[in-house]
């Protein structure tokens, strides 16, 4: 995109060249004089100013696209394998290419046309600019990035100047460090039972809220499943939950609630209390409150309630 536009000078109009151009232009015996009366079958008539103008707007014509299709030289701008009468055609104005001439705006040879000091008199190349702007935004990045490394170069020697140091301290601290006094024995290994789930326990110890976990809290933890190994209790499920949720502590999983009984309605107690009063009297279970006894007949029932009426009597 950085050919599609040219720069032009807001004085333009006023340039004594484009007035020259512009008289050239309005010649009576020109090439534009000759084609308008020989297309239009009359005089051409126009004022000064609107050539002027018509001029301003045909050397954007033709700048702009010699702009594109032209090759920079130096600050001239070269177009070969052209001629003036490419000039007239780009404009649309015959006899613009020998104004451009005459006032030292373009030159025609057996190569082409050459527009002297396009760059440096009339437009600039916008290539030229942005790679004006892009080394300097790179250089600020250099020295930007120079700076950075000197300060983490002073950075990286501190680090590593302290680093050495506390090195230094800690070797000194561990060659002053006491041993324990005679007749006592230094804390014994960490030894994980052999009932524990060593998956779920190294899976728990492995969490961020457990990693940092000492021996005897680890001693603690052992002794709590143990308790509730002896008390029957799912130890070994509290220790999957831990592993999975990542807890910090031990919790035993929640029993699951049993639902209560729906209440006797009063036929049913009726019934029951009957099947009771029946087995006090025969001293046999009732048929309802034993379905995989033989069945009885009616009969038998019947006779066993008359007998029962009787002894009331």
């Amino acid at each position: 995109m950085a050919g599609d536009w040219i720069k032009m000078r807001t004085d333009l109009y006023r340039d004594p060249k484009v007035c020259a151009i512009a008289d050239a232009l309005m010649h009576q015996h020109g090439e534009l004089a000759a084609y308008v009366n020989q297309n239009c079958q009359r005089e051409m008539t126009v004022t000064r100013n609107v050539m002027r103008n018509v001029t301003v707007g045909a050397l954007v014509s033709v700048w702009g696209v010699m702009r594109l299709r032209g090759k920079r030289i130096n600050d001239d701008l070269v177009l070969k394998g052209s001629t003036l009468w490419i000039i007239d055609d780009l404009s649309e104005l015959p006899g613009f290419g020998q104004a451009l001439a005459s006032v030292g705006w373009i030159e025609a040879s057996e190569e082409g046309l050459v527009f002297p000091n396009f760059f440096s008199e009339y437009n600039v190349d916008p290539n030229e600019e942005a790679n004006v702007k892009n080394a300097e935004r790179q250089r600020r990045y250099r020295e930007k990035a120079k700076e950075k490394s000197n300060v983490t170069q002073d950075v990286t020697n501190a680090s590593q100047s302290n680093a050495r140091e506390e090195k230094r301290r800690e070797e000194k601290s561990n060659t002053n460090t006491p041993l324990p006094p005679k007749g006592e024995e230094a804390t014994p290994p960490f030894v994980l039972p052999d009932w524990i789930n060593a998956k779920h326990w190294d899976t728990w110890h492995s969490t961020p809220k457990r990693k940092k976990a000492t021996t005897a809290q680890k001693q603690m933890a052992v002794d709590k499943l143990d308790a509730w190994r002896m008390a029957n209790e799912d130890y070994a499920g509290a220790l999957e939950n831990a592993a999975i949720g990542g807890n910090q502590g031990l919790f035993l999983p929640n029993k699951p609630t049993t639902h209560a009984a729906p209440p006797e309605t009063f036929k049913e107690r009726d019934a029951r209390l009957a099947r009771e009063k029946w087995e006090r009297m025969t001293g046999e279970q009732h048929p309802d409150n034993n379905p995989a006894a033989p069945s009885r007949s009616i009969l038998d029932v019947v006779d066993v309630e008359m007998k029962m009426i009787g002894a009331m009597q």
